[in-house]
């Protein structure tokens, strides 16, 4: 070969080697990073995001299970670590774990259940006696989710095109294999992959079977990071648990838990086999609930990252090639689904349909945005009949920025109707002791949306059958309710602390309410009621005649309801005044009547609750009989006497009170333990006795949980009168 060609080509060697060397070092793996389910564990995951970026450690795939899910799920659309921190070490959290809808949200009629049945065990009758399906309603958990990715909230998302690639994994309980997400709405997959069997209702997939938690196949995903999402080295962030302990198996529910750790951890072990690195977070000595703790999560797991700095940090990036990673993924985030053009509402009955388009119709035409949506739903989910959940449809028109809203309801679990039952009790030393079983009936829908059958039975101490038709005649809350009941109850006269007669007293009621619902926290009504009593002494002597007779009531009631929930309210406000007359009744004078109560309560700091209440319930003074009068006595109705100890026309209860909470229950399970203190005052007259004033101090424990209100208490008053009491079943 001549020499010059020889030349030409060496030259074009020399020039094209750096360049080859220099495109080779342009070039760098794709990282994927896989995040294990755990839940409270998982927010450790959080921490290894931290340090990655600060580190510059691209992650270019992820994907997750369970709680790893979640985290990465808000990562890879676009949310940073220190966004995510902010979640974990807020209120925001404890909003996932609702046991039923926030009493904020329950309509006017299930802010009564709530008060006055706090419900043990509710189920539905619809196709058969059958429990719910899951501990908590998972409303709350949608909300959330619906809220963080709400710009993801869409069948059309593809999860490749996030701005990090994500998959996540749920278990199909019909094929008993992985479902692994790769499109559709971003929220309703990490639904279905967060959703531990008994904890959260499942999710229907899209092909029409049930997903559960990811956790019980492949808790783990790392090869789903390589065989779809294409990874070259895959991390893996695995959350370790504590060895087991002889209180693992004191329960039911921890031996459950055991069990459920065996399958998993079985499945990660593959898993991790796949991994390139793995790194090991020591959460150990940490529980799968302590979402209260999630900053030392946060640090622990950023700890195990730093743990593994010398495998990491050949992965980093120079400050420019990071930058441009970063530029990258901002750049592929999915814009706001803009202005609302049409809502679409899938399921429900047509009147529910018209509660949703009547609740969006004042947003079309104006930016949709999550709270506008979660506010618009509020009402049909109200009443408990359903439950809502919507998705946005981005219209063919980029030049539009308009976007449809698909709305789904579907029925609650079981129902209705739905059948609460739910005990009750009360005891007080020296004192008789009164205890029900109380169950209700709901039938909801019944004659259209809005509109229900309510029924309730109690037995036990008393006996007592009521029931009531709510009719919604417009959708602005307009209402007729013919009611009616029958109750059966002995009835104990005491006379200076000693019990002197025992009556028997049988009430037949029929009656008929109209009026105005307001919203869900104000109701105003006419109310009108026949009644049949009988009034009979069975042993001793005192109560005035026997009487058998009818007589007849007219009340005109305003009812407010502002509340945080219908036990212990932190802030509260709660009144009800009625004005009207008792008349044509048996051994009565017509007497006018006024029935009033007033309770307002306000947070002091976090842990501290100061309150105040009044009853006043009068004939103004007027002779009636026995059986139309009112009562004082028993636990926080001047705890230190007895059980209705008391009778008048005319009676007025004031107390105050203060409590301190001192342990809070684990999230979403109520608010906790409360030690109180408090003042009563109360004050009765009758045509046949001087009025007299009582008084007395309360000292004492509230538990507030889930299934009512648990007070064990002590009291002193004057005259010589002093109980410790219990009570089980409502706030009185």
């Amino acid at each position: 070969m001549p020499m010059f060609p020889r030349l030409k080509i060496l030259a074009l060697i020399l020039v094209l080697v750096p360049f080859a060397f220099a495109q080779q070092s342009e070039q760098r793996p794709v990282i994927g990073l896989a995040l294990e389910g755990g839940g409270a564990l998982g927010l450790a995951h959080i921490g290894v995001l931290k340090w990655m970026e600060e580190h510059r450690v691209p992650i270019d795939r992820i994907d997750g299970t369970s709680m790893g899910a979640l985290i990465g799920a808000l990562y890879a659309s676009g949310k940073s670590p220190a966004e995510l921190s902010r979640l974990a070490t807020g209120d925001a959290i404890s909003s996932v774990f609702s046991l039923q809808t926030p009493y904020s949200n329950a309509s006017f009629r299930r802010r009564q259940d709530r008060r006055d049945f706090p419900a043990v065990v509710t189920v539905g009758l619809k196709n058969r006696f059958g429990l719910r399906n899951a501990i908590l309603d998972g409303n709350g958990l949608n909300e959330f989710l619906n809220k963080e990715l709400f710009n993801y909230n869409s069948s059309s998302v593809d999860f490749d095109n996030l701005p990090i690639p994500f998959r996540c994994v749920a278990t199909d309980l019909s094929t008993f294999q992985p479902h692994v997400f790769h499109s559709g709405s971003l929220s309703k997959a990490v639904r279905a992959s967060v959703s531990i069997p008994g904890v959260f209702p499942p999710v229907k997939g899209p092909d029409g079977d049930y997903l559960v938690d990811g956790g019980i196949v492949d808790n783990l995903p790392t090869g789903v990071l390589r065989d779809q999402l294409h990874a070259e080295v895959v991390i893996a962030v695995h959350l370790e648990l504590g060895k087991m302990q002889p209180s693992d198996m004191d329960s039911i529910v921890n031996v459950l838990n055991r069990a459920f750790s065996a399958g998993v951890a079985f499945n990660e072990d593959k898993s991790k086999k796949l991994a390139d690195i793995v790194l090991d977070i020591p959460t150990a000595s940490f529980s799968s609930t302590d979402y209260d703790k999630g900053k030392q999560l946060i640090d622990v797991g950023y700890q195990a990252a730093e743990a593994h700095r010398s495998q990491l940090l050949r992965y980093a990036l120079s400050e420019g090639d990071w930058q441009s990673y970063l530029d990258a993924r901002a750049a592929r985030q999915r814009p706001a689904p803009g202005m609302l053009a049409t809502v679409h509402v899938e399921g429900g009955d047509p009147g529910a349909a018209r509660e949703v388009n009547h609740d969006f119709k004042p947003h079309v035409g104006k930016p949709l945005t999550a709270a506008v949506a979660q506010k618009s739903l509020v009402n049909v989910q109200a009443d408990g009949e359903y439950n809502a959940n919507y998705e946005s449809i981005v219209l063919a028109s980029a030049e539009s920025k308009e976007s449809d809203l698909l709305v789904h309801l579907t029925r609650a679990q079981g129902g209705p109707p739905f059948l609460s039952i739910a005990p009750s009790a009360s005891a007080s030393t020296s004192n008789i002791t009164r205890g029900e079983i109380n169950f209700r009936l709901v039938d909801q829908g019944l004659g259209g949306f809005g509109s229900e059958l309510r029924a309730n039975a109690r037995v036990g101490y008393l006996t007592e059958l009521d029931g009531e038709y709510y009719r919604l005649l417009t959708p602005s809350g307009f209402f007729v309710e013919p009611r009616g009941q029958i109750l059966r109850q002995p009835v104990y006269i005491w006379s200076n602390q000693q019990r002197v007669a025992e009556r028997f007293q049988q009430n037949l009621v029929v009656g008929l309410r109209a009026g105005w619902t307001i919203g869900n926290s104000l109701q105003l009504s006419a109310d009108w009621s026949a009644i049949n009593t009988r009034w009979r002494l069975e042993t001793g002597t005192g109560g005035g005649p026997d009487l058998n007779g009818t007589g007849q009531k007219g009340l005109m009631r305003i009812t407010l309801d502002r509340a945080a929930s219908g036990g212990v309210s932190p802030d509260s406000l709660r009144l009800s005044f009625a004005a009207g007359a008792l008349y044509h009744s048996v051994a009565s004078d017509n007497a006018p009547l006024i029935e009033a109560s007033f309770s307002r309560t306000h947070h002091i700091g976090e842990k501290n609750i100061l309150g105040i209440g009044a009853d006043v319930n009068s004939y103004l003074r007027t002779k009636v009989a026995e059986p139309f009068r009112f009562t004082l006595g028993g636990p926080l109705r001047l705890s230190a006497s007895s059980f209705d100890e008391y009778r008048g026309t005319d009676t007025v209860l004031t107390r105050a009170g203060f409590m301190h909470r001192l342990a809070a229950l684990p999230t979403g399970l109520g608010q906790g333990l409360y030690a109180v203190i408090g003042y009563e005052a109360g004050e009765v007259w009758s045509p046949d006795q001087k009025s007299f004033l009582r008084q007395d101090g309360v000292a004492g424990f509230v538990a507030a949980t889930p299934v009512g209100t648990i007070t064990v208490g002590g009291s002193v008053g004057d005259a010589g009168r002093r109980k410790i009491f219990v009570s089980i079943g409502h706030w009185f």
